[in-house]
């Protein structure tokens, strides 16, 4: 897949970007994409004689356009440490994979394949950092989220939340995102409790057998 480039707040990733990602895959596999962007405390220090709100309303308004052709949904919100809120939504996940201007400049490549009940995407080829880019811009600190309603059966992610099963991915150079699931079968944030009592059924279970046959030999 040919890497689309991406010129939302491009100035403001060139310095020093933070961004929050997260994908909602829903049930019936359609996608909520959302972005959190703002700056790194080190990039508004450079700013010193406007306010945060100024800085990041600056390139929101200079980006408008681009947000507005792509179907993006978008909001300054005014916090601590403002940020732009990015909002889409998608038919499905290939087309997700083919149309997101944002997840696509993250990756080289992104693949989606079906087999049936089984679902995966995997990206290949981190977009590295490279400041002589005028159509590149730097990520210092990149978080990517992934929610999913089915039993996942095979993944990368360096952490898992298994209560809302979600998906954390903290990007660098040498990783890649994989996320294999089973449509067949919802997630349960039970699943592990259940196998986990289970186990200790079956230990009690043995001991207790052991016991008696051992009493039982110490009698004859």
């Amino acid at each position: 897949m040919k890497r689309i480039i991406v010129l939302i707040i491009p100035l403001l990733l060139l310095t020093a970007c933070s961004v929050k990602y997260d994908l909602v895959i829903n049930e019936d596999l359609t996608i909520i994409e959302e972005a959190k962007l703002t700056g790194t405390q080190d990039f508004f220090a450079n700013y010193y004689k406007t306010t945060k709100k100024n800085i990041i309303k600056s390139f929101l308004e200079q980006y408008q356009d681009i947000l507005n052709d792509n179907g993006y949904q978008y909001e300054l919100v005014e916090d601590e440490i403002p940020f732009v809120n990015l909002k889409k939504k998608y038919e499905n996940i290939s087309n997700f994979t083919q149309n997101s201007i944002l997840f696509n400049d993250y990756f080289d490549e992104i693949k989606y394949i079906e087999d049936g009940k089984i679902k995966k995407i995997e990206t290949f080829g981190f977009n590295e950092n490279n400041p002589e880019d005028p159509n590149r811009f730097d990520v210092k600190e990149l978080t990517i989220s992934i929610t999913c309603p089915y039993k996942v059966k095979n993944h990368n992610a360096k952490k898992v939340n298994k209560k809302t099963n979600t998906y954390y991915y903290e990007l660098s150079n040498n990783n890649k995102i994989l996320l294999e699931f089973d449509v067949s079968k919802k997630f349960n944030k039970y699943e592990n409790m259940i196998i986990t009592i289970i186990i200790c059924l079956l230990i009690i279970i043995f001991t207790w057998v052991t016991i008696y046959i051992l009493n039982k030999k110490k009698k004859s």
